[in-house]
């Protein structure tokens, strides 16, 4: 099954690249969806099912994906800069 991205994760996409990111989109987007899995619950809706804080979810989203802090930010501002995410 292929799915095909909204308009929403092409800017997302427009922003990481203009914030100097250099995953490719099939990349990006794989690392997109571990970052929502892990913060979607905790940053936006503040429930600590998954994760007791931020900080936690956050180094999951690290050890899961096998990226750096750095890398992690331009993640999160790709998706915080076209729609606030906290």
């Amino acid at each position: 099954m292929t799915i095909t991205p909204t308009k929403l994760e092409d800017d997302y996409f427009k922003e990481y690249k203009k914030l100097g990111g250099k995953k490719n989109r099939k990349e990006y987007d794989i690392l997109l969806d571990i970052f929502i899995d892990h913060t979607l619950e905790i940053y936006v809706y503040g429930d600590t099912s998954k994760h007791e804080s931020r900080s936690k979810a956050w180094n999951a989203v690290i050890k899961e994906a096998k990226i750096t802090n750095k890398e992690l930010i331009l993640i999160f501002e790709s998706v915080d800069n076209v729609t606030s995410y906290t």
